[in-house]
């Protein structure tokens, strides 16, 4: 899935992948934090604006 998410003073395009970890530990690199959540515990997270389509169809899929 891709989504192209127009900020005022930037354009960020942001590509989603299933992937699976092969080894070692996530590192973030970026951003302030990192975690494991469930689809179900999406809302209770802030995230920003050009993350809201890609976090809608993640709980569509999995909570139809």
């Amino acid at each position: 899935m891709d989504v192209v998410h127009e900020y005022p003073d930037i354009t960020v395009h942001l590509t989603l992948f299933h992937a699976t970890i092969a080894e070692g530990v996530p590192q973030k690199l970026e951003h302030n934090d990192i975690r494991w959540i469930t689809p179900a515990e999406i809302p209770h997270y802030d995230f920003c604006p050009a993350d809201e389509e890609i976090l809608k169809r993640i709980i569509e899929v999995y909570h139809g």
